[in-house]
């Protein structure tokens, strides 16, 4: 399967590893990547893990997942994006997600 974030790539090799626990993405365009594809997915685990602390506490994981698979999801675009790691919480990602 192609993974669904628009890199071309197969999910096994890009968004794959890191939604399954087996790589952590290593810059904010990974990680943004691997959400857009959990929102695809409607893996709501892997949007909780993944979500800044301070968001977590009013997060409806419910209704996220009601959301996620009665959406159709479109694409990715990224539009603009800057060196950054997760590690250091720097990295900025512009992107347009695009959904029904």
């Amino acid at each position: 399967m192609t993974c669904p974030c628009g890199t071309s790539l197969e999910y096994a090799v890009c968004c794959g590893p890191f939604i399954e626990g087996k790589a952590l993405p290593d810059t904010a365009e990974k990680l943004m990547r691997s959400r857009y594809t959990a929102f695809t997915l409607a893996n709501v685990d892997y949007l909780i893990k993944t979500l800044a602390p301070e968001a977590r506490k009013d997060f409806d994981a419910k209704a996220t997942a009601k959301w996620a698979k009665e959406s159709k999801w479109k694409g990715l675009k990224i539009l603009n994006t800057e060196k950054g790691t997760v590690a250091d919480n720097k990295g900025t990602v512009e992107f347009v997600a695009t959904y029904e």
